[in-house]
């Protein structure tokens, strides 16, 4: 858990958008233990995975194809 975090989000947007303000300030390259990190509480692997691909498809982040890191796109 981060010190920005004062509760657990309580949509599936809420959380998604934690997740995002989270790579945007960290920067480099994530991959989902990293995402898990900036949660709350650690939800299922699938729950952030899911996550950062709603992220992708939304065009806020993207994912390499080569080591699958996902960055936020234009920080």
């Amino acid at each position: 858990m981060t010190d920005e975090h004062n509760e657990a989000p309580k949509s599936a947007n809420e959380r998604r958008e934690q997740l995002f303000q989270a790579m945007r300030k960290g920067g480099g390259a994530w991959d989902w233990v990293r995402a898990r990190e900036t949660y709350y509480e650690h939800p299922d692997p699938r729950t952030v995975r899911r996550d950062l691909e709603q992220l992708r498809k939304a065009g806020r982040v993207f994912r390499d194809r080569e080591t699958g890191l996902y960055e936020a796109v234009g920080y």
